[in-house]
């Protein structure tokens, strides 16, 4: 059995940061004009979403296939390191900041569980000595096929990731940190759960 210590759970996107990691970094990475045509083209199952006609994870995985399909592993990899280590922590809410270097600073394990994709974010989490749990994208031959690896991180997803992990029955106590229904079981795990109370 691990030896119980404090563990601290953390969604990424509108918790520890201001907004969605990947709108930001296809702002960066793309500019303005091409997500602009992007939004267009894709404004049926993006609008959909929120209507409840599109399941989030088929226009998630429209969005990815439109900007990276067919682009090697390396120039993504590349693409996600130069994001993760030059805008990503601009992004950050100044309150989740203090929380995220508190646990850190006490000795804390810390995980970021997100559903945005690993290669944005793992380069900023080695740099803070803190581990990640996140989406994998399919690759074929080298390259980016646009699909996801395995299922999205999100939801109950999360859960089985983190379980994959470790046994949080372990880690005494146990804090997690949210902000969307995406969130609400990993949430339902901990002695404190924070519902958007970082901003």
């Amino acid at each position: 059995m691990t030896e119980s210590r404090t563990l601290a759970l953390f969604d990424l996107d509108g918790t520890l940061t201001r907004r969605d990691t990947l709108s930001d970094l296809l702002y960066h990475q793309f500019g303005p004009a091409r997500c602009l045509i992007a939004g267009l083209r894709l404004a049926p199952p993006l609008l959909g979403v929120p209507l409840g006609l599109v399941h989030r994870d088929r226009a998630k995985v429209d969005l990815l296939r439109h900007f990276f399909a067919g682009m090697s592993d390396e120039a993504f990899r590349a693409l996600g390191r130069d994001y993760a280590l030059n805008h990503l922590d601009r992004l950050l809410r100044p309150q989740a900041r203090q929380r995220l270097d508190w646990h850190r600073h006490a000795g804390h394990r810390v995980i970021v569980i997100s559903a945005s994709v690993r290669e944005w974010i793992q380069p900023w989490t080695d740099s803070r000595g803190i581990e990640l749990i996140a989406t994998e994208l399919e690759r074929r031959h080298g390259c980016l096929t646009g699909e996801l690896a395995g299922p999205n991180c999100r939801g109950a997803e999360k859960v089985v990731r983190l379980r994959s992990l470790l046994d949080p029955n372990d880690y005494h106590p146990v804090y997690a940190y949210g902000d969307t229904d995406g969130d609400t079981q990993m949430l339902a795990l901990a002695d404190h759960g924070t519902y958007r109370g970082l901003r």
